[in-house]
Parts: structure tokens; sequence; C-alpha cells
């Protein structure tokens, strides 16, 4: 072959070359198998990417506030009476009573004298617990100067429907004359639980007055003074 033959076949050959090249990348390389994706490399936009859906996870449950205690059952009515007049000595009582209700199972409260008017000589129990419950406790503290007692009262184990009746029975006595207040306070009521419950106190100030003793007044009879003759002595005849 001549210089110029070889020239022309080496032309060819390169042109043919190219002409391969350009066909692959125009046409896609379709007779080509489908590479891979590389790992880490974001998919082809060419191919829909598939999406997991995610597993739903539960909340965690958000611990509640303690709630304060509750008040129930309906507004306990606490009665008390005393007498409104007393003589020098006197002793006379304060009776502390409660209205029927269903929720309530203990009550305390103290009594306050004026301890230059006033003293207190002894709280018993009275029958409220004692109806209403089995083994009721009762606890009557009298302080050192004898001005205040302090009482508390629970019926264990209450039936249903409870009935009112007297809580309490405070003995005070009168040392002098004059008017003062007798005090009803910490007035606390509870149901079984423990909870407290309201109650409203029908007096929580009483007003008392001492008198004097009144000096004793000689009999009369016919506007004479009716004297008894002194011992040892008799009438004598003539």
């Amino acid at each position: 072959m001549s210089g110029v033959g070889l020239a022309a076949a080496l032309a060819l050959w390169i042109g043919g070359s190219a002409n391969d090249e350009v066909v692959e990348v125009a046409s896609g390389n379709a007779n080509a198998l489908p590479r891979a994706p590389s790992p880490g490399l974001p998919a082809s936009p060419d191919r829909p990417t598939q999406f997991t859906p995610a597993t739903p996870t539960a909340a965690s449950p958000v611990p509640l506030a303690a709630l304060p205690p509750a008040t129930t059952g309906s507004i306990v009515q606490v009665g008390v009476t005393a007498p409104q007049k007393l003589l020098v000595g006197e002793i006379n009582d304060l009776i502390v009573s409660v209205g029927a209700n269903p929720g309530f199972s203990e009550i305390g409260f103290a009594v306050q004298f004026d301890p230059d008017l006033l003293q207190v000589r002894a709280g018993t129990q009275g029958g409220w617990a004692v109806a209403v419950g089995v083994n009721p406790r009762f606890t009557a503290e009298i302080s050192s100067a004898e001005d205040r007692v302090q009482i508390r009262s629970i019926a264990s184990h209450p039936r249903a429907g409870l009935a009112g009746g007297s809580v309490a029975t405070v003995q005070f006595q009168a040392l002098a004359t004059g008017t003062t207040s007798v005090l009803i306070t910490d007035v606390v009521v509870k149901d079984s639980s423990g909870r407290p419950m309201a109650s409203r106190v029908s007096a929580s100030n009483l007003q008392v007055t001492v008198d004097s003793v009144p000096p004793p007044v000689a009999r009369r009879e016919h506007g004479a003074l009716n004297a008894e003759p002194p011992a040892g002595t008799t009438d004598e005849g003539d």
C-alpha cells in the first residue's frame, strides 16, 4: 500500500472511533446494563425515590401535678349553747353539738375563757361519736391556767347516714363579776379519709355575764322578824 493509501485508511479508522463514541453518548448507551448507584450518593432524578413510612410512636405520659385534698360532703353545722348569766361560784355547762351529716367522722375545736372571770373544770364526751361509730376516741386537754380546753372527737368506722348529737360538754365555773366572751376557735372537721370539710359554727363568740350572789333576806311574819329561840332555852311557868 502506498503512503497515500495508508494515510487515508488511518483517517477513516480515527473518524469511525469518534462516531461510535458520539452515538453511544447520544443514545444513552441503550444496550448497556444499568449501574447500581454508589452508596452515599443521592438517587438519580430519572428514577422515583422510595420512602419508608415512619412507625408512629406513642407519646410518653405527662405526670399530673398532685391535687390538693378535696373538700367533700355538705357543710357541717356546729352548734354551741351556754348560759348567758351566772352567779359567782356557780358551775355550768357549755355544750357543743353537730347536725346530721353522712360525710364526716372527726371534729376538733378549742374553747377559750377569760381566766379572770371563768375557769374550765372538765370536758366530757357527748353522745355523737358513741351513737354513730365503734370504738370512739375522745380527748379534752385543759391548759395549766384552766382558761382553755382543746376537744377532739373521732367516730371510727362511722355507720351510713350519720346522725347529729352532742360532741362534748365543757364544765366551767364563774370566779368574779363582769361580762366576758367565750370563744370557739380552731374548728376542724374531717371525713373518714382524713380530708377537711367545711363547717359553720352557730356562735363562735358567746357573751357571758357573772353577777354577785345576793345577800340572804330575813323572813318576816306579820311585820316582825321570825327568829328562832337560842338553843337550850325553855319557857318557865309562874
